[in-house]
């Protein structure tokens, strides 16, 4: 199998990379042009993108009716600011309306999506007049100060950056059925690690604005929480007069079979937080909230101002995604290809004792490597990286080692036997043979040097720590709840 050539990205990396601020580490292929699946470098390298960019390229790169229909608004009006509203953001909002559950009926465009989470919680907090979020311990929710203080993957709190720390601010363990973080069994368990969750933050439950989820926690693990677990949360947030917000980032507009990952659990949320696959690369956000949502708001003089919300091109972005995804039948498509996909990584698991689990729903997959080797926290790293050398750019999570596939909803199944030919490769060579971490990083002369001190002074510990998923309080608060409740049944 070829590797690629590097020579002209590297070449223009030295020649004008000084001046860009490294605060993401770079891979070494340098991007002149997108086709469909496909990031074409200056060397002339064509890289399989299996993350569709930020998982924003819903559609694919460069798609050509999609540009079509930006390029039409900017000949139209580019910017309003937030007095003035076109048509095109009528339109989109009626559009997004009528592909959200059933009791979505108005909506807010916005920037990104810790804007829209950070609206979102606003709203929620305005209508029942409190002040807590309640969100899954290995959550991802942004990086705005509250987003990131409620986020669990994105740095160590405490730090001061990211202070000062909002307050109010609680979790509830991530329902991680595969290594239950309470020692028991699913669906025997009943749900239990709600359960004492909300056990060990009873006295704070008065005070919950919100409880916000994802449908499936993707930088957590690519965890699916089982439907009873989220009807269960979903009841218990409204039992103690908390709203119910869900943020579909990754998985709206057919990313998982469905057009909203929500139907699959066949909840209708209070809030809906849509962003990155609804602007298939150009930057995108909404706020959809229920009817009653909306009337309290309005009656409350609920404000939300920014330079760019319902702005025309958004709308654009938006409008043009549901129609190609409705015109090109992608949600069914999407189901498809994620069960061709799932099919070929369990073939593979079967193949390669490195990998020890496959789940997905439609094109939102992932598979879990062992973690029983002494450099397991490589183990991801490594193989992302002797992907990226042979044209695969795979992302994984930042707990256990799982590797996220989040592919455009276009891809065919060619390319995806192209996908599985190279990870067949990958984990040969990662399976005989020791791959030396330092062969595989960047050459670039900016990130290399940011990854190796990166995992040499932090990332091990750090993973370390957050791989000890049953920790020893829960476990005794779930006897100490059990025993109560068997007191109490007694009685």
């Amino acid at each position: 199998m070829r590797t690629l050539k590097t020579r002209a990205s590297l070449d223009i990396w030295d020649e004008h990379g000084q001046n860009l601020l490294v605060v993401q580490p770079f891979l070494d292929s340098v991007i002149v042009k997108g086709d469909g699946c496909y990031l074409i470098d200056a060397d002339g390298n064509r890289i399989l993108d299996l993350a569709a960019g930020q998982f924003c390229s819903i559609l694919g790169h460069n798609h050509q009716r999609f540009i079509e229909r930006l390029r039409h608004q900017m000949g139209e009006v580019l910017h309003l600011g937030d007095q003035f509203v076109s048509p095109c953001v009528l339109k989109a909002a009626s559009r997004l309306i009528a592909v959200a559950p059933a009791n979505m009926k108005k909506v807010v465009f916005l920037s990104t999506g810790s804007e829209a989470n950070e609206c979102a919680m606003r709203m929620a907090k305005t209508l029942t007049g409190r002040t807590g979020m309640l969100a899954f311990s290995r959550g991802y929710y942004g990086i705005s100060l509250a987003t990131r203080n409620l986020s669990a993957i994105s740095d160590h709190p405490g730090k001061c950056d990211f202070l000062p720390a909002p307050g109010a601010q609680y979790k509830v363990l991530t329902p991680t059925c595969n290594r239950c973080p309470i020692r028991l069994s699913y669906p025997s368990c009943g749900a239990a690690c709600l359960d004492v969750s909300l056990e060990t933050i009873s006295r704070h439950l008065e005070n919950i604005a919100a409880v916000i989820v994802e449908p499936v926690v993707s930088a957590g693990g690519m965890i699916l929480p089982p439907k009873d677990y989220m009807k269960k949360l979903f009841t218990a947030a409204h039992d103690c007069g908390a709203m119910f917000i869900v943020d579909e980032a990754q998985t709206g507009f057919g990313r998982c079979g469905t057009w909203f990952d929500i139907e699959h659990y066949e909840i209708e949320p209070d809030i809906l937080v849509v962003s990155k696959t609804g602007g298939n690369g150009y930057p995108f956000a909404a706020v959809v909230v229920s009817d009653a949502v909306g009337r309290g708001l309005e009656e409350q003089f609920f404000t939300h101002l920014s330079s760019h919300q319902n702005d025309p091109l958004a709308a654009a972005a938006v409008q043009a995604v549901i129609d190609i995804v409705e015109e090109d039948g992608l949600v069914e498509h999407s189901r498809a290809m994620g069960e061709y996909f799932m099919t070929g990584l369990q073939r593979l698991q079967r193949d390669h004792e490195l990998i020890t689990d496959v789940r997905g729903r439609g094109l939102m997959i992932g598979f879990e490597l062992s973690s029983d080797q002494s450099d397991s926290h490589t183990l991801a790293f490594r193989l992302a990286m002797l992907c990226e050398r042979r044209g695969l750019h795979v992302t994984f999570s930042y707990f256990e080692p799982v590797i996220r596939i989040i592919p455009p909803l276009i891809i065919s199944q060619r390319e995806i036997d192209s996908a599985l030919s190279i990870l067949d490769e990958v984990l040969i060579i990662l399976g005989s043979a020791r791959v030396r971490f330092a062969e595989l990083l960047p050459r670039n002369s900016r990130s290399g040097p940011v990854i190796q001190q990166t995992f040499k002074s932090s990332l091990r510990k750090k993973v370390g720590r957050l791989w000890n998923s049953s920790p020893q309080q829960w476990v005794d608060k779930l006897k100490s709840l059990y025993q109560r409740r068997a007191k109490e049944d007694a009685s």
